[in-house]
């Protein structure tokens, strides 16, 4: 008889059953790990989308404001983005930023309030000038994530410095 039918020698079912056993945790912890990285680069690209989107449109919205006073511009506006992007939605608000009044040590009473002396003035006068002459313009993209919906805002200072400067309290 030959010897290579008389050899006994090979894997049993409990050396294979282990070894399929190890393949599997290693072939699932791959796929776990390419599943993840695959996920990371989709919401990459969504938030490079996303943020091209929201400068787009920020720039479109100082191009549209250039030169205007703010009363000649709406304080709110809205849309849909056009194909490809439809599937994104962006809203613009411009709104009035009011500063704290500001103090520099100036003269005070024995209550604590400002005397009304040259410095409490100027910064009366300042503060006021510019609460009126400083606006906050913010971008917000909106898009549709599960059951939910996720946004991303840019926000801008738009500066009116022909704004007339008011000797008034």
């Amino acid at each position: 008889m030959p010897r290579f039918l008389n050899d006994k020698s090979g894997f049993t079912l409990l050396e294979t059953m282990i070894a399929m056993a190890i393949m599997m945790v290693a072939f699932a912890s791959i796929l776990a790990v390419e599943s993840g990285s695959i996920n990371a680069s989709n919401r990459a690209k969504q938030l490079n989308v996303v943020a091209m989107l929201a400068k787009n449109q920020m720039i479109e919205a100082e191009y549209e404001i250039e030169g205007k006073t703010f009363e000649e511009v709406k304080k709110t506006d809205g849309g849909i983005f056009a194909q490809p992007y439809q599937d994104y939605r962006w809203t613009m608000e411009i709104k009035e930023i009011k500063f704290p009044s500001l103090s520099f040590g100036g003269s005070k009473t024995s209550g604590g309030e400002d005397d009304g002396g040259i410095t409490g003035l100027m910064t009366k006068l300042l503060t006021n000038f510019l609460s009126k002459a400083v606006r906050e313009l913010t971008v917000t993209i909106f898009w549709k994530k599960g059951p939910g919906e996720q946004s991303f805002s840019v926000s801008t200072y738009w500066v009116d410095l022909n704004h007339e400067f008011e000797l008034q309290e």
